[in-house]
């Protein structure tokens, strides 16, 4: 679990395929390769925790104390019948060297098989992603676009125009343009929807706005239903043009989604295939 820094194993050891020795063999192997980090074990290990004079349970515990870990799981896990009695164990454990983030940790009473669930609870916290991405963006409202002709309209460019010297009128010219766009576009940020479409086409565009103006005639349509209380009756011509309003409209948003769904495919090919040219195999894995 990224969010929490927990490494999750979820394990299964046959006790008829895989010896108890190559298990631990391997359990220490990956314990070593994970030091200093939260680590829990989920699984069936096939080693009964209540037999604590068993050679296999010594091996296992021996084990665990060399790694500071502890099993939590204190009640029997499955029952078995064999012929006329039913014999009661120990086998499905979780393992933890973070016991101290546990809220708890119970056998559940949903079976799969002779076997019971067993579950355990932590105490942490998910970070969920934001729905809305944040960009920043210069602020190009008419206002500003307004101010910013007016400012040009008045400014006084004459000594540039008088200087000898071109390059430096140009870096001159160049650094003080750069100086008044910033200040009449402040940078303002904005919430980037998940359908957001970087580089959107000219057709997509046209789509969109099209879609919406065929969504605004069907509220309007729907609105005379509405006021003519005919109980959207599905015969009168209210009812009739809101249908094929809604019809025009549903037509437009599917052919607009899938326009705006090979416009981002085009962008993402576009953008992979530039940065393959300049042989930038982060910004690719980025991509994709």
């Amino acid at each position: 679990i990224k969010s929490s820094q927990y490494y999750i194993c979820g394990f299964y050891r046959s006790s008829g395929f895989c010896k108890l020795d190559d298990f631990l063999d391997y359990f220490t192997e990956c314990m070593s390769k994970l030091k200093g980090k939260k680590v829990i074990w989920i699984g069936d290990i096939n080693v009964d925790q209540n037999k604590i004079n068993d050679l296999d349970y010594k091996k296992l515990d021996s084990t665990l104390k060399a790694f500071n870990m502890v099993q939590t799981i204190q009640n029997y896990t499955r029952v078995a019948k064999r012929g006329d009695k039913f014999t009661y164990s120990t086998i499905d454990v979780i393992i933890t060297n973070c016991y101290g983030d546990f809220d708890s940790s119970s056998v559940l009473p949903e079976k799969l098989g002779d076997h019971f669930s067993i579950k355990c609870e932590l105490q942490f916290k998910v970070e969920l992603p934001p729905k809305f991405e944040k960009l920043s963006i210069h602020d190009y409202s008419n206002s500003n676009i307004k101010a910013f002709q007016t400012y040009l309209a008045n400014v006084n460019l004459k000594p540039l125009f008088e200087c000898n010297q071109v390059n430096n009128a140009l870096s001159i010219l160049d650094t003080h343009l750069n100086k008044f766009h910033d200040h009449f576009f402040p940078l303002k940020t904005i919430k980037k929807h998940e359908c957001f479409i970087y580089k959107p086409s000219q057709e997509s565009l046209d789509a969109i706005k099209f879609k919406k103006k065929l969504h605004r005639k069907f509220k309007a349509k729907l609105k005379k239903v509405n006021e003519s209380n005919c109980g959207s009756c599905n015969v009168c011509n209210h009812c009739m043009n809101a249908h094929l309003a809604w019809d025009e409209y549903r037509k437009q948003r599917n052919l607009t989604n899938k326009i705006t769904k090979n416009n981002k495919r085009e962008n993402l090919v576009n953008d992979l295939k530039s940065k393959s040219a300049r042989n930038d195999l982060k910004g690719i894995w980025k991509s994709l």
